[in-house]
């Protein structure tokens, strides 16, 4: 099934979507000092980079 340009269109805006939170989050985790607090900046970056792989593979 071939998805519609607003389809797409809305992927391609989310995708922007979770690469700036993967961002965002893994420079929280490097500013942090508190280990715990790391640790779940990076948990939280790594669960925007699965959703991220996530929609790209609707792209596939």
């Amino acid at each position: 099934m071939a998805l519609t340009e607003k389809e797409l269109s809305a992927i391609e805006d989310q995708l922007s979507c979770e690469k700036l939170l993967i961002a965002k989050c893994k420079a929280y985790a490097q500013q942090c000092t508190d280990p715990e607090l790391k640790q779940k900046c990076n948990a939280i970056a790594g669960k925007h980079q699965t959703h991220y792989e996530k929609l790209l593979s609707f792209l596939n």
